[in-house]
Order: structure tokens, then sequence, then C-alpha cells
């Protein structure tokens, strides 16, 4: 029922590499995704943005991993759940970080959209990663009956939850990024690639347990009023987003 070594092997390999080409992605990104005020961004303000990014990174991917299984603490160490990362509570807690970090150093312009190609090409990897790794790394899909549904180890043919991930972000980051709307106010690309991430998973996410019997032997998430605490960030981060929702709205109608 588990991956086999080679698929956690493949993971963790994936994972570093999804770290590695986000942070080169960062650095090299186009002209088109730093123009304005991040070109003036000084080095120091630029290393500090990067740091308050990767800490609140793992303080939220980790810390909402947690909340996603916390009823199994006792029968699961600590120690395990604590390895344990969600990138939903990555990207909110990476999110608060570079917050943080630009009122520290007194920036105020937004450096978002410098984010946006590095966060597709780590979540693809990553997802990939994940897909390897198996019924063990608990991102696995409800059993299906549709005709791509795919053994994750136990035998039973499971929505590939991790592969709509690699087909539907690329996707959307291309369609992002080429938005004329979009390009008219520094970081509504990034806000846009946030909301239709967190949308993305807060619809997915349907498609696994607990919506669905879990794998025998393997926990499920806890439910909070019908959601699980991953589904709520999601709630928490287009509700954070509304007011460019709302404007995006408007201008749409307007344009018609």
């Amino acid at each position: 029922m588990s991956a086999p070594v080679w698929g956690a092997q493949a993971h963790l390999l994936l994972e570093a590499l999804s770290y590695g080409a986000g942070s080169a992605l960062y650095w090299l990104a186009p002209t088109s995704l730093r123009s304005g005020p991040t070109n003036d961004m000084p080095l120091e303000q630029r290393l500090a943005v990067l740091a308050g990014a990767a800490m609140g990174a793992l303080l939220g991917s980790r810390g909402l991993y947690l909340a996603q299984y916390w009823h199994a603490l006792p029968p699961l160490s600590l120690a395990v759940l604590s390895s344990g990362k969600t990138i939903v509570g990555g990207l909110l807690g990476g999110l608060i970080g570079v917050e943080l970090a630009k009122r520290a150093t007194g920036w105020r312009a937004s450096t978002g959209d410098r984010f946006v190609l590095a966060l597709t090409i780590g979540i693809v990897l990553g997802r990939i990663g994940c897909h390897l790794a198996g019924l063990g790394d608990l991102t696995y899909g409800n059993v299906t009956t549709l005709p791509w549904g795919i053994d994750a180890g136990d035998g039973l043919p499971r929505h590939p939850v991790a592969l709509y991930e690699v087909l539907v972000v690329p996707v959307l980051a291309i369609a992002i990024v080429r938005a004329p709307a979009l390009r008219q106010r520094a970081g509504d690309r990034f806000a846009a690639f946030l909301v239709a991430y967190l949308l993305l998973r807060l619809l997915l996410d349907f498609l696994k347990p607990p919506y669905g019997p879990a794998a025998a032997g393997l926990p499920t998430p806890d439910l909070w009023l019908l959601l699980t605490p991953i589904q709520w960030a999601c709630m928490a981060g287009l509700a954070y987003y509304s007011a460019h929702l709302r404007r995006w709205l408007r201008r749409g109608a307007s344009d018609a």
C-alpha cells in the first residue's frame, strides 16, 4: 500500500528541485514581471523579502498540515506529522512573511509579481513528487470510475489529483501573465495567481478524503463545519483578496 522507496526518494528530490528552481526564477524573473518600483529595490530589502517568504512558507505549510490532521496526533507521532507540508499553508504563510518583511524594511511597493513563475514551477515539480510518493504522502484522491483513474498503491483507481494540478496550474499562470488587464497595477498578477490556485484547491480537495473513504491504515483530515482546515484556509485567502476580485469584476464590466 505504501509507495516504493524510489517514489519517496523521487519526491524528496523533486521537492528540493522545486525550491531551487523557484528561487532561481524569482531572481531571473523576466522584466515584464518585475517592472516598476521593484526594479529599484535594494538588494538588502530583496533578500529580506525572500527570507520572509521562506520563513513564512515553512511555518505556514507545516502549521496548516498539523491542523489538517490534528486528530491523528495521538496515534501518529508529532515528529512524523511535523515533517508534512501543505502548499496552501506555504503560500499563505509566505504571503504573511513577505508583508512582515516589507514592513520591517520600510518597502511599500508590491513585490508579488516576481513570484508567479517561481511558484508555478515549484508547485508543478512538487506535485509530480506527491504523485510519485503514492498513498503515504496523504495527497491521494478518492476512488473513481473515470478512465484516467490511477492506482496510488492499494490496487484501486483513484483521482490523480496531484496531476490535475500539474496540468491546470501552468495554464492558469500563462493566462494570468498574458492578461492585459492584470498588467495595469503591480501585484495584480500575483494576486490573481493566488486567487486562482486557492479556488482550484478548494474544489480539488472535495476529490480527496474525508469526502471519500481513506486508504486502509491512513488518517483522514479533520472536518470543521463541512470543510477541511486547508479548505478553510483557501476561503480565508479568497476573502483577503475580495477587494481585488470586486475591482477586477468592475473593470471587466466596464470593458464589456
